[in-house]
């Protein structure tokens, strides 16, 4: 990968030296970028990124996170390796680092919005945004949050202080299988208040994804209520898994004087999912069946609310800027999800409980989550021939993760003769509580030295310190009583470096090699006494170690043809030491452990641009071999030596075209089709007692056709084409998972909408 890189670079540095012109020195200036503090054209930073313009996010109708995640080279996400339940449980990877804190407070990668650091599991809807960047490896010497991993950034757009404006968009259709209509509208409003000094922003949106799976149940007499095996008449409900998104946003810009100006800005989103959004996955297919077998009628969901209000002030010198960004996020998940099978199942099998009446067992899970984060940076150009960044950046995260009391009617008299746990006094089956903070200071820069006409040197470091707490307590019949408050705390401090270096081969061409430290800060997690194993100290899990590696990457970017088209190579190492991987032991209890030491080696390519006037084309490849050498504690799930990293994928692929062309009378015609591959990955089942499965390769193709007419655009949009029913993680059931009568767990996996058709009309005055 790396030679073949190489060579395509080399090449394309000469075609661009021999025929540069002003149209592709224009075309390349459209593609910017402030991964390094500045506004940059993307072929002149000295990393791997990925970027989606404006421009691009509206041709392949990027919606969320799953859209532009699944074309980007080495980016992969996998729901059931964060929280229990479906609506704080994705994670992310880049180059295969993953994994992420049990309660949401640090994960592997960065997630931002413009300024403001946010949790990886959120999804905000892709409305009004200027770009999308990708970074990939660590970047804690240039932003607030430290980045293990990589950073994905959305920037938004900001107020207009000279013109007022207004768009909207309406769309409408039907999802195969669907059990309502689709649709969804958005208004963008510039309004100018002070001409040059005061403007606002007004972004609201809806949209409704109809729901695609089924959910049946017997008659309440039913012997089926108790036996999901049984062939008996069942009702059918569908709709199930729908999903209704509002939000928007109000933005405040306030230019103050010619060089210091502030914005106040108020961001929220509500998603809420009629039916818990998750399809059974039997084994050994591993695939998503739309149809769930349930014993009562009784209708899960889930819901995800937060809201982001934020203040940023900018000042503009002859060589310096300076950024304040100050943020409070406020968040609410909450699961509610249909365990009674499985609840019957460990009753009967586990605790030695019979004779309950049979009644549905709805598990409920609270997940609050709250960040106060403050972040400057200080941006400087040619001072003593130098350029930099240098920042402060504070956090406190508070988290809380919950069950409220779930409860057996009849339990009392269905114990009294109870062995296991003994004769119960009450119908409390469980409850849990589980609090965490953490606070996190950290300076951080990066210094840009100029070695000759050609070559940059850049240093960069990180200096953290980190506070960690968190506690457990529980009770209920099915954990053996009371569990007493024992909070679990940890501190953490330590410098990550930076050193990287850049040639410039021509005037649109570099070659670049790296070498960085990443972060991830440990954790303190609550001991489960009912988990005890012999081989696993309870300091594996009370005191989670905190996870670095070293990154080291050549790569290199160029301009080729007259059209602007831009190619981009890399190739990498990764030395991970302690990687923490979540894990679901015998007991059920879900906990992050670290192993001792993990290698990845890997490469991407990328090219985007224009090959001929008509068309537009983007393509990307990544590549990522993992290897777990030294599993370490997690030999406990039986993690071998020469393991991949869990839930990662080797290869994940790319390509889309935008076709243009004038039909006359001032129509402009236009098709986009893009296709995106992401290959098999390796999944330990939450639930499985150490079962292991692999979740199959998938292929998604999505297709556009409309015309334009000025201001307004008409156009047919086809989501998920082949009718792709992709696994994308196993979800950790709140509850208690179902088995087979063979004792084998059935998975819970979040998948994608089946194929879905709108029709869309977009205006702007």
């Amino acid at each position: 990968m790396l030679c073949v890189g190489c060579a395509l670079l080399i090449g394309g540095a000469a075609l661009a030296h021999g025929r540069h012109t002003g149209r592709a020195h224009s075309a390349l200036r459209t593609v910017m970028v402030t991964a390094q503090g500045e506004r940059q054209p993307l072929a002149a930073v000295p990393e791997s990124i990925t970027v989606f313009s404006a421009r691009t996010l509206r041709a392949l109708g990027i919606r969320s996170f799953d859209d532009y995640a699944s074309k980007t080279p080495n980016l992969s996400f996998v729901y059931g390796a964060g929280s229990t339940g479906i609506s704080n449980a994705r994670t992310v990877a880049i180059r295969g680092i993953s994994g992420q804190n049990l309660f949401g407070t640090s994960g592997a990668t960065g997630f931002y919005i413009d300024d403001t650091p946010l949790p990886e599991s959120l999804n905000p809807r892709i409305v009004d945004v200027r770009r999308i960047e990708v970074l990939k490896g660590p970047q804690g010497t240039l932003f607030g949050e430290s980045s293990l991993g990589g950073t994905v950034r959305i920037i938004s757009r900001r107020p207009d202080l000279q013109h007022e404006s207004l768009r909207y968009r309406a769309d409408g259709g039907f999802t195969v299988g669907g059990g309502s209509a689709d649709g969804g509208a958005s208004l963008i409003a510039n309004l100018v208040l002070a001409p040059g000094r005061i403007a606002t922003r007004i972004v609201l949106f809806g949209t409704h994804d109809a729901g695609y799976l089924t959910r049946t149940y017997p008659a309440p007499s039913s012997p089926a209520t108790t036996d999901p095996y049984l062939v008996v008449p069942r009702t059918r409900v569908g709709d199930q898994g729908a999903k209704s998104i509002y939000g928007g946003s109000l933005t405040t810009r306030i230019r103050l004087s010619g060089a210091l100006g502030l914005q106040l800005r108020v961001m929220a989103q509500d998603t809420h999912m009629k039916g818990f959004p998750a399809a059974f996955a039997p084994l050994p297919a591993f695939k998503p069946h739309y149809t769930l077998d349930r014993a009562f009628n009784v209708e899960p969901s889930a819901s995800d609310a937060w809201v982001l209000p934020s203040l940023e002030i900018h000042w503009r010198g002859d060589k310096v800027r300076l950024v304040s960004a100050t943020s409070y996020f406020y968040r609410h998940n909450r699961d509610i999800e249909d365990s009674t099978y499985g609840t019957q199942q460990i009753l009967a099998s586990y605790y030695g409980v019979t004779g309950l009446p049979a009644q549905p067992f709805l598990w409920d899970q609270e997940h609050y989550e709250n960040q106060f984060t403050q972040e400057i940076r200080l941006t400087f150009k040619h001072v003593w021939g130098m350029s930099g960044t240098f920042g402060a950046f504070y956090a406190r995260t508070r988290s809380l993760l919950a069950i409220p009391p779930t409860y057996a009617q009849g339990l009392v008299a269905a114990t009294r003769t109870n062995t296991v746990v003994g004769p119960w006094p009450n119908d409390l089956l469980w409850t849990d509580y589980n609090p965490a903070l953490q606070r996190d200071f950290a300076l951080f820069g990066q210094l840009y030295v100029p070695l000759g006409r050609r070559v940059t040197l850049t240093l960069g470091a990180r200096q953290y310190w980190l506070h960690q707490r968190a506690d457990f307590t529980a009770n209920g019949f099915n954990n053996f009583g009371l569990t007493p408050s024992a909070p679990q705390s940890s501190r953490q401090s330590g410098v990550n470096p930076k050193l990287a270096l850049s040639y410039r081969l021509a005037h649109h061409s570099m070659v670049y090699a790296s070498a960085a430290e990443g972060f991830r800060a440990g954790a303190a997690q609550a001991y489960l006494p009912f988990c005890a194993l012999p081989t696993l100290p309870i300091g594996d899990i009370t005191h989670l170690k905190s996870d670095t590696l070293w990154s080291y990457e050549v790569g290199g970017k160029t301009l080729v043809s007259d059209t602007g088209l831009l190619l981009s190579a890399a190739a990498f190492h990764i030395d991970w030491r302690n990687p923490q991987q979540q894990v679901a032991l015998p007991c059920g209890g879900i906990f992050d452990i670290n192993g001792h030491r993990a290698l990845i080696n890997g490469g991407e390519f990328e090219l985007q641009g224009r090959v001929s006037p008509p068309l537009q084309l983007r393509a990307g490849i990544g590549y990522e071999h993992s290897d777990i050498s030294a599993p370490g504690p997690l030999a406990i799930v039986r993690i071998e030596s020469g393991s991949s990293v869990l839930g990662t994928p080797a290869w994940t692929a790319s390509l889309s075209g935008l076709y243009t062309r004038a039909l006359g009378a001032g129509l402009q015609g236009f098709i986009e089709a893009d296709a995106s591959y992401t290959g098999h990955s390796r999944a330990l089942l939450n639930g499985g007692n150490g079962t292991f499965a692999i979740r199959g390769s998938y292929l998604l193709v999505d297709f556009r056709l409309g015309v334009r007419r000025a201001r307004s655009a008409v156009s047919i949009n086809v989501r998920n084409a082949t009718n792709t029913r992709p696994n994308l993680g196993d979800i950790g059931y709140i509850g208690y998972a179902q088995y087979t009568p063979a004792g084998t767990v059935i998975p819970q996996v979040a998948t994608l909408e089946p194929l879905t058709v709108l029709l869309q009309y977009r205006h702007r005055f």
